[in-house]
């Protein structure tokens, strides 16, 4: 039976048993947000591409070999927010190899910062699936600055430096650029990708429901 945005199940007892209907809708659309089409493997591979443009030939010095401010934050947690978490963790991995290829920074906090940042946007579409809801956007924001942004980068460089408070301020501009870049992918995905390509990324049900 359903009533509203519950199910309504006969519990072991006999009793009612409800279900959430975001955990329905999470259960029903498998573990991927995604259909399986070249249009998705496609845009995924195309943020990848762009991501290792922006982080390899981007970069804005804060502290010379150590910090840099780069838009490659932008695909890793786009790749997030289109894909979920395991279109987060690809496309982050492949913009996070370019960066440790362009150096500026110890080799590691990209290819970790990256994958971070695209598990931090991309975890919300499993536990909220209307990406409209204020729950969803705060959920992608906190998550691409905290365990995108800050997290990895007060962890790892950590052991690249004596001093905590050189720690907490790169920690805190990398939080500050990965809230920033998270809420410009939200932007992204509204304005540009789901009004063009938004019917071929995401199941049927789902996208109808963002249309009405």
């Amino acid at each position: 039976m359903v009533q509203g945005d519950q199910k309504i199940l006969v519990g072991a007892m006999g009793g009612p048993a409800y279900l959430n209907h975001d955990v329905l809708r999470h259960s029903e659309m498998g573990t991927i947000p995604l259909q399986k089409n070249t249009v998705a493997l496609t845009t995924l591979a195309m943020l990848a591409a762009m991501g290792i443009v922006a982080r390899m030939f981007v970069r804005i010095p804060v502290i010379p070999g150590l910090l840099d401010l780069t838009p490659g934050f932008l695909f890793s947690e786009l790749g997030g927010v289109i894909g979920g978490l395991p279109g987060g963790a690809l496309v982050g991995a492949v913009v996070g190899l370019g960066g440790a290829i362009a150096g500026g920074e110890p080799p590691i906090l990209p290819m970790i910062g990256n994958i971070c940042l695209g598990i931090g946007t991309g975890y919300a579409i499993h536990v909220k699936t209307d990406r409209d809801s204020l729950l969803y956007i705060v959920m992608v924001i906190l998550g691409g600055g905290i365990i995108g942004g800050f997290i990895p980068s007060m962890t790892i460089f950590a052991a690249f430096t004596e001093s905590i408070e050189i720690t907490i301020l790169y920690a805190t501009i990398d939080m500050l650029q990965a809230f920033l870049w998270a809420f410009v992918a939200l932007v992204l995905e509204r304005v540009v990708i789901r009004p063009i390509i938004g019917q071929y990324l995401y199941p049927d049900d789902d996208f109808q429901e963002l249309v009405q």
